[in-house]
């Protein structure tokens, strides 16, 4: 890990360390003048690893079949899935029952339950997403994005078995998939730097873009105990990406080619403070899923479990970068310039973790004496994630760990105990068709609604929301062939945020918490999602 500070003192000494380094991944330039005596650039390396796994025979299978998906932190929802599945559909209340082709999800000793062989493709998922953050950015100062999607898709194949009482699966699936972005440009003319006369022009920059995948390929099996007893295992390799950037920027300066200062003319100057980081990684973990399934005699009821274990990490890389510039910004309470100052740190190859938690999943289903529907309940629960950090440098050859004293460059995050529910229906309209729906909760894992900044933990920005879904369609059989369509509507709401930065009533200097061209941030932000998903997918009896 590099680590680069430029101060207006001594700037000779760094420029010649500067000179004799020797770096075979990235370039590093610094440059001096009158008001900002350093700019840096760097370039993250490829992951290497990572494109290397994706050429392996297994990756390329799980390539092929979710061609269009794009790779995509951490999730704050654990139930923001988009199987492309009836179960879906059902709102993931199939841990009793009916999971059918995402049993190996769901609860593994539902595998065996449906007809073998069959091979289940879920074609795109569409989905038209409607983000608002209202003062996120200050008071007055909202953003609107719309953004289309391709849902990664979910294909599954159930093997046949000489022994009908044991079920196998294979399963290509993405869990979650997140992209959330958007871009923020303020100007104004305000009095900032007041020892000038006259108003400034003011401009500011927020930029925020993450996006996030978690990718599963793996395999179930099942086995009935008896006629009313089954349990059923499945382990999936987890290939968990992500790619983050932030940038905030803040410009002030005179409107005129010289400026009053006091009794005499000087020329205008440019105070700025700007921000900006980026966090690439891939994390690769193992995942072990264990179920068991009771019904009765005349299967009307039956009630299922499901336990996930936390994820056994196996390897990781990340590539992490933020650099911070500030100059000619004055201290009104001391009377002087605060110092120039230009900071680059960069990671590259570092360290990366990304953990799940353990969850406990039961449910419920329940036939009408006529057995023209039924309605199923879930609920689970996910344990919490003590704070831990995500991408972190574990040690360094350079000497400028020594020469500033350099912390571990880390970025944490955390995850508080939900417990989300779903319920289903299922209405039968004749042997060949029948329609599902369902509404589940999706509760965020945040511990607390603010978008921290760079807190003491590093903490990536996230904008924290609890998720409702609701969802209904029709499935209908031809012959071998069971097609399944629907639509889901998602509802997603945080009032009372902290906002992400203040770009009204900025203040030059704060010397209490060292922020320079930027206002005072409040709770009064908020941020709602309303999302729209088509579903088409179809099950092949072979």
């Amino acid at each position: 890990m590099l680590r680069f500070l430029f101060f207006e003192k001594g700037v000779e000494q760094f420029t010649t360390l500067r000179h004799n380094l020797k770096i075979s991944s990235c370039r590093i330039f610094s440059t001096l003048d009158r008001s900002n005596h350093s700019k840096m650039h760097t370039k993250p390396a490829l992951f290497r690893i990572y494109n290397l796994f994706r050429q392996s025979q297994l990756f390329l299978l799980g390539i092929t079949l979710f061609c269009g998906a794009e790779m995509r932190a951490q999730s704050d929802n654990y139930w923001s899935w988009n199987f492309n599945t009836p179960s879906v559909l059902l709102a993931g209340s199939v841990v009793g029952g009916n999971a059918g082709s995402s049993s190996v999800f769901y609860n593994p000793s539902l595998i065996n339950n449906d007809s073998i062989p069959s091979l289940s493709i879920s074609a795109n998922v569409l989905s038209l997403q409607f983000f608002k953050g209202e003062n996120i950015a200050g008071e007055g100062i909202n953003t609107d994005k719309f953004i289309f999607k391709v849902q990664p898709r979910f294909v599954s194949y159930v093997f046949p078995t000489k022994n009908n009482k044991f079920g196998i699966e294979a399963a290509i699936l993405s869990p979650v998939s997140e992209e959330v972005n958007f871009t923020i440009q303020h100007t104004d003319e305000v009095d900032i730097i007041e020892r000038t006369l006259g108003l400034e022009n003011y401009d500011g920059y927020l930029k925020y873009s993450r996006k996030y995948e978690d990718i599963w390929v793996g395999a179930g099996f099942s086995y009935e105990l008896s006629e009313n007893l089954s349990v059923g295992f499945s382990t999936f390799l987890a290939v968990k990406t992500m790619k983050y950037t932030y940038q905030q920027d803040a410009d002030a300066y005179q409107k005129t080619d010289s400026v009053q200062l006091e009794d005499q003319l000087i020329p205008r100057y440019i105070a700025e403070n700007k921000l900006k980081e980026e966090v690439k990684y891939w994390d690769l973990s193992f995942v072990f899923k264990f179920g068991a399934r009771y019904k009765t005699d005349n299967e009307r009821f039956s009630i299922g479990a499901n336990i996930t274990l936390p994820n056994l990490h196996i390897y990781g890389e990340g590539d992490v970068r933020k650099s911070t510039i500030r100059s000619n910004v004055f201290d009104n309470e001391q009377g002087s310039f605060v110092s120039n100052e230009s900071n680059l740190e960069f990671d590259q190859k570092i360290s990366a973790n990304v953990k799940s938690p353990f969850s406990a999943a039961l449910g419920l289903q329940y036939f009408t004496k006529s057995r023209k529907n039924f309605i199923s309940l879930t609920t689970e629960y996910f344990h919490n994630i003590d704070p831990y950090s995500v991408v972190s440098y574990k040690g360094s050859e350079n000497m400028f760990e020594d020469i500033f004293d350099n912390p571990v460059m880390s970025y944490t995050t955390a995850a508080k105990s939900v417990t989300n529910v779903g319920i289903g229906w299922k209405q039968f309209i004749s042997s060949d068709f029948f329609l599902l729906g369902g509404f589940r909760t999706d509760f965020t894992v945040a511990e607390t609604n603010k978008l921290g900044i760079f807190g003491d933990e590093n903490e990536l920005n996230r904008i924290h929301m609890d998720k409702y879904h609701l969802s209904v369609g029709p499935v209908f059989s031809m012959k071998n062939f069971k097609v399944i369509t629907g639509i889901q509507y998602t509802f997603g709401r945080n009032n009372n945020m902290q906002q992400i930065v203040s770009f009204t009533e900025p203040v030059e200097y704060i010397s209490s918490i060292d922020q320079s061209l930027y206002g005072r941030k409040d709770t009064s932000a908020s941020a709602s999602l309303n999302e729209i998903s088509l579903f088409l997918g179809v099950t092949v009896g072979l």
